[in-house]
């Protein structure tokens, strides 16, 4: 009995040995996309007659909103239908293919491995239905104008050998291609003819510039797209070491954006592409109307509108009463595109919902200019909570919100007063300011003024000294909005921070031949800005020591801001420039950077 235990036991300690060998070992992750291994007919095939296409790869695969991203150029006017069967995409046509044409069909990242999801990106499969397949490329890159930062999403590049403008408003393409999420994109397999190109961010996806939000950037002549043109633009770069280029070859200049032969520095010049940057913009809109609307406290009205208001707007609450002398204070940001209203009449602005009648002037679908009305309802209701027997009602109170940075003021700036109501005064009788070293505190000269651009803003300027203690006293009253509102005493201690924390940048710029816009720009906010009209050097001092970016705007048309472009009108976005590289700034340091403009 216990030798029939004894063997029992051996038995399954080797079937549990046999088990574990038999396991599967795992292995290290497939990182690999998935491999073409045939396709039929073949890829690059010419005389094509087929009636579909069969791709078949190693492996299993998943096909991800292939509708979305595949593109086929030629655009067909019947998609082609997409079929998948198991490691096989079937590709079925809907319309006979046109005669003597190179098609390409790029799948985007729509291929993708069934279990790992690796994705096969922009696979092509081309073919000629004629003798010939078309070898030509327009190749290059995408960036938005007005920052130079890349698209990070697909952007439709299209090509049209008609030459007329209105190709894009009411044709499709001839050729179409996309940008890869680094904005980089190549048009393949074209044939040599001249043409128009445009980039587009296509929101509704039928390939026509037709919605006033859509994204779109343009050459300003249209493009030669053949070997020779391609071999001069490189020979013109100084990019091919040739002398074989015939005496007569005509080194053609072409007015656009800018060729772009960098991209060649690590694959070499390609005598069959030619390469280009295109920069994108959102036209201006021509159609006003009101974006959005809100009534935040009983008596703030906002009224946003997406073009700036003309001198036409006006307004009136409804119902209109025979001699009314509603008081209305009104504020325009300083693009004209925002209208804040502040309701003085507490028995105007404790009605739940106020009516309001506005018009403003917009274009008629015949394109003349109408008188438009709208009416706007802003209701508000204060949120009720259930309160403790022993908790009063706390009453509306002027807040006021004054020094940041942890108690540190700058030496270079005002101390400002920020309101939660338009600023109507400000006594200085009820002010105290001290400067307090050693705890003993001195009375210190001072000044307050209204901000003159923002409303609820006001300051306090006094001869500030390096790394000093100071104390400010505001007692009730000192501070007074339009509205009775009273604010708590502010009792507050500061200290201004050290003259050697700062630094500064010396930017001597060159070639200036128009009027520049300067920003100095920290973590893409505007900090500082000058306007210039001659080379020189310009000062940015008192600066925090953190790493800024320097920005040019050519402020072509003069009017201090950055124009978007029009492609009717044919103008391009205004050029912009940064310097090549970030300045970081260190206490007690001078910089010194030199930028030569190039557009």
């Amino acid at each position: 009995m216990i030798f029939r235990y004894i063997v029992s036991f051996f038995i399954a300690v080797l079937l549990w040995n046999c088990a574990q060998q038999g396991s599967p070992s795992g292995g290290p992750r497939d990182e690999d996309p998935p491999r073409v291994i045939e396709s039929e007919p073949a890829n690059y095939s010419t005389r094509f007659d087929a009636n579909e296409i069969l791709i078949t790869f190693d492996e299993f695969i998943v096909l991800d909103n292939v509708n979305r991203e595949l593109i086929v150029s030629p655009p067909m006017e019947e998609k082609p239908e997409i079929k998948l069967r198991k490691k096989t995409i079937i590709i079925q046509f809907e319309e006979i293919l046109k005669e003597n044409t190179t098609y390409t069909f790029n799948f985007g990242s729509s291929i993708k491995d069934l279990h790992e999801g690796n994705k096969l990106l922009n696979f092509e499969y081309v073919f000629a239905t004629g003798d010939v397949l078309d070898s030509m490329s327009v190749k290059g890159t995408l960036k938005f104008a007005e920052d130079l930062s890349v698209p990070e999403y697909p952007i439709s590049i299209m090509l049209y050998n008609d030459l007329s403008d209105s190709v894009p408003l009411i044709d499709i393409p001839l050729y179409v291609g996309r940008s890869d999420d680094s904005g980089v994109f190549s048009v393949n397999n074209l044939r040599p003819d001249v043409y128009k190109v445009f980039a587009l961010n296509d929101g509704n996806y039928n390939l026509l510039f037709d919605l006033p939000t859509e994204e779109i950037g343009f050459l300003d002549s249209s493009l030669i797209v053949n070997a020779e043109f391609a071999r001069s633009i490189l020979e013109a770069k100084g990019l091919l070491d040739s002398t074989e280029i015939s005496s007569d070859t005509l080194l053609m200049p072409v007015d656009t954006t800018g060729m772009s032969p960098d991209s060649l520095v690590d694959k070499g010049p390609d005598l069959n592409s030619i390469y280009i940057d295109i920069l994108l913009f959102t036209e201006e809109t021509e159609i006003q109307y009101i974006t959005d609307y809100s009534r935040s406290k009983p008596w703030k009205i906002r009224m946003m509108f997406a073009k700036p208001l003309t001198d036409t707007f006006h307004y009136r609450l409804l119902p209109v009463i025979p001699d009314d002398t509603i008081g209305i204070l009104e504020y325009f940001t300083p693009g004209r595109d925002t209208l804040t209203l502040w309701i003085r009449d507490s028995l105007d602005y404790k009605r739940d919902t106020l009516m309001m009648e506005v018009n403003f002037t917009v274009k008629d679908t015949t394109h003349q200019y109408i008188t438009k009305s709208d009416t706007l309802v802003f209701s508000y209701r204060e949120k009720k909570r259930k309160k403790k027997k022993e908790e009063t009602e706390e009453k509306d109170k002027l807040v006021i919100s004054t020094i940041r940075n942890k108690g540190e003021h700058d030496l270079n700036r005002n101390l400002a007063f920020d309101l939660n109501v338009p600023l109507k005064e400000i006594n200085d009788s009820l002010i105290g300011f001290y400067m307090t070293p050693d705890s003993v505190e001195v009375p210190e000269p001072f000044q307050t003024g209204v901000d003159t651009s923002l409303l609820t803003r006001g300051w306090l300027s006094a001869d500030w000294e390096s790394q000093s203690q100071y104390r400010m006293v505001l007692l009730p009253g000192a501070i007074s909005g339009i509205y009775p509102l009273e604010h708590d005493t502010i009792d507050i201690s500061f200290k201004t921070r050290d003259i050697e924390y700062y630094g500064q940048i010396l930017l001597t710029l060159e070639n200036v031949r128009n009027r520049i816009l300067i920003q100095l720009l920290s973590r893409d906010k505007v900090i500082r800005k000058q306007i210039v009209d001659t080379p020189g050097l310009y000062t940015f001092s008192y600066l925090i020591p953190q790493e800024y970016q320097i920005k040019f705007i050519h402020d072509l048309n003069g009017n201090g801001k950055w124009d978007t472009g029009n492609y009717l009108k044919k103008l391009q976005p205004e050029p912009v420039e940064f310097l090549p590289v970030k300045v970081t700034v260190r206490s007690n340091w001078d910089h010194d950077v030199t930028m030569t403009l190039e557009k």
